[in-house]
């Protein structure tokens, strides 16, 4: 049964979903509605246009973008958040794409993207809180927040320490116990349209704390070097993919509950370096 209340766009974080929900809407509701009818709304040449642009196969121009901004009838916030969606989704590099997600953020601190970032965005954007997470299983482990803090190379406040350990906890990451915390096995799902944002955003940290380490730890507790080959273009995937099978060959190191005394971190980096 088709919804009674029309899509709110500042509930979306892909702007052709949002054309899709609203086209369905209003042909429940009206039989006289037609892809047709709602880009002469618009004032739009063809509708072919508009339904390319819905299924994913052609992108839409800023003036493409007023123009449906008054067949759909947005005003203020609404309009300005669905404009700068479009350029969300259609951002040609991750520096545009993180200038329109935080512009997002600020027109509408209630809308989806924005309960994102509230909880999973911040596992991503603070390194830490992965390493607080595997500090858990760790031989001797203390749960307090000093303890924790002093133990990491790269110091954090305890008081921050302290605000991870009940990010964790809201995200079902990790759980009390009578001693401490124990880790949860749940899987951490992002929207589509940022999760690759977010992933990268983590990868950036912990190549820098690569960088730092290269500074500040001695040889013999570190393990940081390169490889520049040529190969075949047919083998660049078997390449990708043998390295992914060492990543999972690499977990059988990891120590089992109250086992471990330290953590570490594997970067494994595979990119060209020449284009055609």
């Amino acid at each position: 049964m088709e919804s009674e209340t029309e899509p709110d766009i500042l509930q979306y974080t892909n702007y052709r979903v949002y054309l899709k929900d609203y086209y369905n809407h209003r042909k429940a509701h009206s039989t006289a509605f037609s892809l047709r009818f709602f880009a002469e709304k618009a004032g739009l040449s063809s509708h072919a246009h508009l339904k390319l642009a819905m299924d994913g196969k052609r992108n839409i121009t800023k003036e493409t973008a007023t123009k449906l901004i008054v067949g759909l009838g947005l005003q203020g916030r609404r309009a300005e958040y669905f404009e700068n969606l479009i350029f969300f989704n259609q951002a040609k590099n991750d520096r545009e794409k993180q200038l329109f997600y935080d512009k997002l953020l600020r027109i509408s601190p209630n809308s989806k993207l924005r309960k994102l970032d509230e909880s999973q965005f911040r596992l991503f954007r603070e390194w830490y809180h992965c390493v607080i997470r595997e500090m858990v299983v760790l031989k001797e482990f203390n749960p307090a927040p000093e303890w924790i803090a002093r133990r990491m190379i790269d110091k954090i406040p305890a008081n921050r320490v302290a605000d991870s350990l009940k990010l964790l906890q809201d995200l079902g990451l990790i759980s009390r116990t009578a001693n401490g915390f124990k880790q949860v096995d749940a899987l951490l799902t992002t929207d589509d349209e940022v999760s690759d944002l977010l992933v990268k955003q983590f990868h950036q940290q912990m190549i820098m704390q690569a960088q730092n380490a290269l500074l500040t730890q001695p040889a013999e507790r570190r393990d940081i070097s390169a490889l520049t080959i040529p190969i075949k273009k047919r083998d660049f995937s078997a390449l990708k993919k043998h390295l992914q099978l060492m990543r999972k060959e690499l977990l059988n190191f990891s120590a089992g509950n109250g086992e471990g005394e330290e953590i570490v971190q594997v970067n494994i980096q595979l990119f060209p370096l020449t284009q055609d």
